[in-house]
């Protein structure tokens, strides 16, 4: 007598999909993971409005679950997104490379830093865009998970059985006016004296 949990997919979608693209625009990309953790979150709890119209269970598992879903929409979107807007923008091409580098106080040998943009020209801009969406599918799927932990436990939502409509009833028996003493026994039939 288990009801059908609904579909997944759509709340996944919803929420990996609009913070996914929120995420990889270039003036919010920095915090991804915060993001993605939303993602989680939001995916949780529009799956268990959606658990609770069909009377279906939602819990922190199924949270879990729905947050690995929602985390591989996340990153896919939002990889893609930051991937257009750097290709628009110059972001990759080996002067930007060799001014971030230059601009980087960490970055003390000289030697390094001529290395590194070699392997760069290399290998060309491409390599690492796939490298840079593989690090935020990883990391999207592990922070939308967490939010739909998270989810899953703040909204809880226990299973309610379907009404078949006949059998047994769980309702108590009606109340007498005297409280908890029995109902009267019906009147007596008058009996025929003759």
């Amino acid at each position: 007598m288990d009801t059908k949990a609904p579909s997944m997919l759509l709340p996944a979608v919803i929420a990996g999909g609009a913070l996914g693209f929120v995420s990889g625009l270039p003036i919010s990309n920095c915090a991804c993971c915060l993001w993605a953790a939303g993602a989680g979150l939001l995916a949780a709890f529009l799956y268990s409005k959606k658990c609770t119209a069909d009377g279906a269970e939602f819990n922190t598992g199924k949270g879990g679950v729905l947050g690995l879903l929602t985390g591989a929409v996340f990153g896919v979107v939002g990889s893609v997104v930051n991937s257009i807007f750097s290709l628009l923008t110059g972001g990759l091409d080996i002067e930007s490379m060799r001014e971030a580098i230059d601009a980087n106080p960490m970055i003390t040998d000289p030697e390094a830093a001529d290395q590194a943009l070699q392997v760069f020209e290399s290998v060309g801009p491409m390599f690492f865009i796939l490298i840079f969406a593989l690090i935020w599918i990883v990391l999207g799927v592990l922070f939308a998970a967490l939010g739909g932990l998270i989810g899953g436990t703040a909204f809880k939502v226990a299973a309610v059985p379907p009404d078949t409509g006949g059998g047994w009833s769980s309702s108590p028996p009606p109340m007498t006016p005297g409280g908890n003493e029995p109902p009267p026994p019906p009147p007596a039939a008058p009996t025929d004296p003759y």
